[in-house]
């Protein structure tokens, strides 16, 4: 770019047109400013579009547990009728010979319900103690369900004997029963003897009062 002005020729004594070429070091210092303008202008952009996407939450990945596990199996079978639960035992004993986890854990759960009688309860609950053993890296979360066992083992002794008692106390109630209707049974056949004797003395007395009267 040329800066021109009016001069005057002092040679032919006329105005003149003048032009002058700018200095380089201004022309240099021009460009370095426009530059830093735009590395400026671009900098701040990127900062403003470029930043750094925001933080993703960390994604939990649940792993079922085998105490989980028996928890959602008792909490299936709820409700479940006797036939069924019948053949799901018989199953539940027949692939336990396998030794695979996975069923012994299912035969522990099946010993669990409330229509399971004494004998698969008991052995659910060896089955259980050492699958614990066995499994000490998941000692920790089935130790809670170990003390929930015995306080139900626990309530069917206490059951048992209450029951116990209640038979107890019936089958005396039904001695008691029975033996006051044997006596009942003896008063009325005294009663009915005594009754004979007194028929016996009226007719006496009766046939007495009746040779008077002759």
């Amino acid at each position: 770019m040329q800066c021109c002005y009016r001069c005057q020729d002092k040679e032919r004594g006329k105005s003149i047109s003048c032009c002058r070429v700018p200095d380089m070091k201004m022309k240099n210092s021009f460009i370095l400013v426009v530059i830093l303008l735009l590395i400026g202008g671009c900098v701040q952009v990127g900062q403003e579009t470029g930043s750094s996407p925001p933080a993703v939450s960390p994604t939990v990945i649940f792993v079922s547990s085998d105490s989980s596990y028996l928890l959602s199996c008792v909490s299936e079978l709820q409700g479940l009728k006797q036939k069924d639960f019948d053949r799901y035992s018989v199953e539940a004993a027949t692939r336990l010979k396998q030794g695979n986890d996975q069923d012994t854990l299912r035969f522990i759960c099946l010993s669990l319900h409330q229509l399971a009688d004494d004998k698969q309860f008991k052995q659910g609950d060896k089955l259980f103690r050492r699958y614990i053993e066995e499994h000490p890296d998941s000692s920790d979360d089935m130790q809670g369900l170990l003390v929930l066992f015995d306080r139900l083992e626990q309530a069917k002794v206490n059951r048992s004997m209450d029951l116990k008692k209640l038979l107890d106390e019936r089958d005396e109630l039904a001695a008691q029963v029975e033996t006051l209707q044997v006596q009942a049974k003896q008063d009325q056949e005294r009663i009915q003897e005594l009754q004979s004797q007194i028929d016996q003395l009226k007719n006496i007395e009766s046939i007495i009062k009746n040779r008077e009267h002759k």
